[in-house]
């Protein structure tokens, strides 16, 4: 669990670093698929080396399921649902 929490701030606290310096709005601040493809590719992680694969193999395994959401994502434009108040 912890694994996956850093994994996550990591790549999101870079992707900000990235925006705010670029002056633009952070894609974590978006409607956009990116933290929870960092979310399910650290799960992917976790779980395979839990299921006794090596590091390398549990690496790539991460690598491949946070890249296949991410740019499943981008190509048919999907989306997480936001929050709306009503006024």
């Amino acid at each position: 669990m912890i694994a996956v929490i850093m994994g996550v701030l990591t790549g999101c606290g870079g992707g900000i670093i990235r925006d705010v310096l670029a002056r633009e709005v952070p894609m974590v601040l978006r409607r956009e698929v990116y933290a929870t493809a960092c979310i399910i590719g650290g799960t992917f992680h976790v779980g395979a080396l839990m299921m006794g694969a090596s590091t390398g193999s549990a690496f790539l395994c991460c690598v491949v399921a946070t890249l296949v959401i991410r740019l499943g994502a981008i190509r048919w434009h999907l989306s997480l649902p936001t929050f709306a108040l009503d006024k």
